[in-house]
């Protein structure tokens, strides 16, 4: 008789209510295009400049490619001999030109509206252990500048292989599937979405069944974007990064957020709430404070800018306003339990179809990071709105159950 598996602890990610996220990553709406990216990250005049990973031609949605242009934006200051810079957010972009600037002697001041650095990037203690609520991966590893930053700190780093999840409930995508959907969005008409491309796919299935269709997008694309499959670009919505070498920080990101900003002013609890730019510098306004600069570098993520959570004095040029309303986020929320012993099969990646029709969840198996049996699981899509609901703990009872379910023998 098998013994009841103890939930020793967990933690429940809420980023599509964070009022400084409002979503997860940035993605391009139907309307859009990689050209929007790179018109929001263009400098404003001299002085001002938008950067993030939203702002990233090819690494958008990932943390090294904010840090890269937080980097560009940094050089970009130093060249113009800016030598007082604010930088608005301390996520991966800002302390990337932050401790560059700084780095070259220049008078850095970040204002910071959580009360702790690292933006997206969120470290949690649970049941003794250290994992991340939010951004979790060092992808494209090969190329990707944070990785090499982790190696020359000697950081731990565990590798995911996203193309092998086990599968629950469901067989894997068959042969040849997934390389049909690519096509299909790439020969897209301008200004289609992902659901007009799943719309007349259906229509005509053959070679393969409506259920393997829907079950391919679910867990392609709704699990990678989390966002209406109506607005998303067939054409643009499908970006690289995941399954390039994925590999997780044991004890996560904040081993290297902290290093990066040592020893620079960091403000928390500072929120910008307007940016006026004059002949002589920079003037950002909070709740009650302001700051007169001679540029600011502003790394809010998209959503927020898009919802006029920073106002701008001049406005922002018609370019990067169009390109705002252009692309978007969506939303993928996370939680992590922590179980006094294994109930799943080794394997380090799963996907889990169910217990609804168009419910899908993937799980990474973390427990490498201190030997207690560790779950990292991902939710996207339209059943969100039914298991973020309740306190973190109930939500929490509903994702392991989920996971349970399709192991009962061994759960008991």
């Amino acid at each position: 008789m098998s013994t009841k598996v103890r939930l020793l602890g967990s933690a429940v990610s809420h980023w599509g209510d964070d009022p400084w996220a409002r979503g997860s990553w940035s993605l391009i709406g139907r309307d859009g295009s990689r050209a929007d990216r790179i018109a929001l990250g263009a400098p404003i005049d001299d002085r001002l400049r938008i950067v993030g990973e939203a702002t990233h031609p090819t690494r958008a949605g990932m943390t090294h490619g904010a840090y890269e242009q937080g980097l560009a934006a940094a050089a970009w200051a130093a060249d113009l001999g800016h030598r007082r810079v604010a930088v608005v957010g301390a996520g991966m972009a800002g302390l990337g030109a932050a401790r560059t600037l700084h780095d070259l002697g220049r008078d850095i001041l970040i204002w910071e509206a959580r009360d702790r650095i690292g933006g997206r990037t969120a470290g949690v203690e649970v049941a003794g252990g250290t994992f991340d609520l939010g951004a979790n991966w060092l992808q494209q590893y090969e190329e990707n500048t944070l990785a090499r930053l982790a190696e020359r700190l000697g950081l731990t780093v565990v590798p995911t292989d996203f193309n092998d999840p086990l599968v629950f409930n469901g067989e894997p995508n068959p042969d040849g599937i997934e390389d049909d959907l690519r096509k299909r969005l790439a020969a897209a008409a301008p200004g289609s979405s992902v659901a007009d491309v799943r719309r007349e796919w259906l229509s005509e299935p053959a070679p393969w069944t409506r259920t393997q269709i829907r079950r391919l997008i679910d867990a392609e694309i709704v699990m990678d974007a989390g966002a209406p499959l109506d607005w998303l670009s067939a054409r643009e919505g499908f970006e690289p990064g995941v399954g390039e070498g994925d590999r997780w920080i044991v004890g996560g990101y904040r081993l290297l957020t902290r290093h990066l900003a040592e020893g620079l002013k960091i403000h928390l609890n500072h929120p910008v709430s307007h940016v006026r730019v004059t002949a002589d510098g920079v003037v950002l306004t909070g709740a009650d404070t302001t700051l007169q600069v001679d540029a600011a570098i502003v790394t809010a993520p998209l959503p927020v800018l898009a919802a006029g959570g920073i106002t701008f004095d001049p406005p922002l040029p018609e370019t990067h306003r169009t390109a705002l309303s252009r692309l978007g986020a969506g939303r993928v929320e996370k939680v992590i339990l922590r179980f006094d012993r294994r109930f799943w099969p080794e394997h380090g990646y799963y996907r889990i179809h169910g217990p609804t029709d168009t419910g899908v969840s993937e799980w990474l198996d973390a427990t490498r990071a201190d030997g207690t049996p560790t779950l990292v699981g991902l939710f996207a899509g339209a059943w969100l709105d039914e298991i973020w609901t309740g306190t973190d703990d109930e939500i929490a009872a509903r994702a392991a159950r989920i996971v349970r379910s399709v192991v009962p023998e061994i759960a008991g």
